[in-house]
């Protein structure tokens, strides 16, 4: 079934459904008497769209601090969330039909009087939320939820509908910020954060960390240009040590890149797949500097306030996610002619950004 079937089913659905009694509420904005008690917010994505989310999450847990927070993520997050403060019960979903139902009936249990879907799958997001009888459903309408369309399918089927594409391209933390203050609720901040409590590594020697992996090949820049970064610091840098992070499948990428080294060092080492995500952002923490692409780790650096050299692709992925905190800490480099992809940034590029932030510690 299309994406477009999809939505045209569900909104067929959920007219049917209303003869439940079930009505979502409309609301232009919230006012100060508006006194909400059990809140979901679904953020079930990756681990970037999760941290560009939490600045949301604060400010919906600062306008009601009494308010109990349902928090939906994907179950690899974990870590993240375990023992925050913030976060008064987890539930888990991939976002895939088939937990539809089971995630409907705990949120249903919970008495939720409103869900804000800042990053999930839609339609399944907006069903799942009206099965559990949420009063108020807010959702971050990404573009590709209009399939080309003038108007989003299941907008009538949400408390109130902000259409984002009036500002164009803009960073994903400004788009919730943005869906957010339209309804009365003040984003004061737009800094990332870790949700749950983690500890700051301190190391005796600078430490550079390297994450090669992504999502997709064209967010990843060449192994051999990293062997050649690699070299480059650790025959200039007689203290210096690099580790190669990312997630178990990227132990044998990581290898790679050191094995094309032209030189052997005990002080380049393959650390992917010993971390979880918490533990990850606590080695992050520690780093004198991140170099990466457009990917989770990234984030996770931002969040931590680790200084980054981070390589994008082209000027559209810089404007949705580029770092937005702490400018002074980031480098953010990409090539200019973009149609040449992270290939056209030159190791030596790299190492001076590098570099300079060495020269901030």
């Amino acid at each position: 079934m299309s994406k477009i079937a999809k939505q045209l089913a569900a909104r067929l659905f959920l007219s049917l459904w209303q003869v439940t009694g079930y009505r979502v509420k409309k609301i232009d904005r919230f006012s100060e008497q508006d006194d909400l008690k059990n809140i979901a917010i679904i953020s079930n994505t990756a681990l970037g769209d999760f941290l560009f989310n939490t600045p949301a999450i604060g400010a919906i847990k600062k306008r009601w601090p009494d308010a109990r927070i349902i928090l939906v993520i994907q179950p690899r997050n974990h870590a993240l969330v375990a023992e925050s403060e913030m976060i008064d019960k987890v539930l888990y979903w991939d976002g895939k039909f088939p937990g539809m139902l089971p995630l409907a009936r705990a949120l249903r249990n919970e008495q939720v009087d409103a869900t804000f879907i800042l990053h999930s799958r839609t339609p399944y997001d907006i069903v799942t939320a009206s099965l559990a009888r949420s009063k108020y459903i807010f959702k971050d309408v990404y573009y590709a939820d209009y399939q080309g369309k003038e108007n989003f399918i299941l907008a009538g089927c949400l408390s109130a509908f902000y259409d984002n594409r009036k500002n164009g391209n803009i960073h994903l933390i400004r788009q919730k910020k943005d869906m957010l203050t339209a309804v009365g609720i003040d984003v004061p901040s737009d800094a990332m954060f870790i949700p749950a409590p983690f500890k700051r590594q301190q190391n005796t020697v600078p430490v550079i960390g390297i994450h090669a992996g992504a999502s997709s090949s064209e967010r990843c820049w060449p192994e051999a240009f990293y062997s050649q970064l690699i070299e480059k610091l650790i025959a200039l840098h007689d203290d210096l040590i690099i580790e190669l992070i990312g997630a178990p499948g990227e132990k044998a990428l990581n290898q790679r890149i050191i094995d094309g080294m032209g030189i052997s060092s005990d002080r380049v080492i393959n650390v992917a797949g010993t971390t979880n995500l918490i533990q990850l952002a606590e080695k992050i923490s520690g780093f004198a500097t991140l170099v990466v692409g457009d990917t989770g780790p990234l984030h996770l650096a931002v969040a931590v306030q680790t200084p980054t050299v981070a390589l994008f692709s082209n000027q559209s992925t810089i404007d949705g996610a580029a770092p937005l905190q702490d400018p002074h800490l980031h480098q953010v480099l990409r090539p200019a002619e973009e149609q040449a992809g992270l290939r056209a940034i030159s190791c030596n590029e790299v190492y001076e950004a590098v570099e300079r932030n060495l020269a901030q510690r």
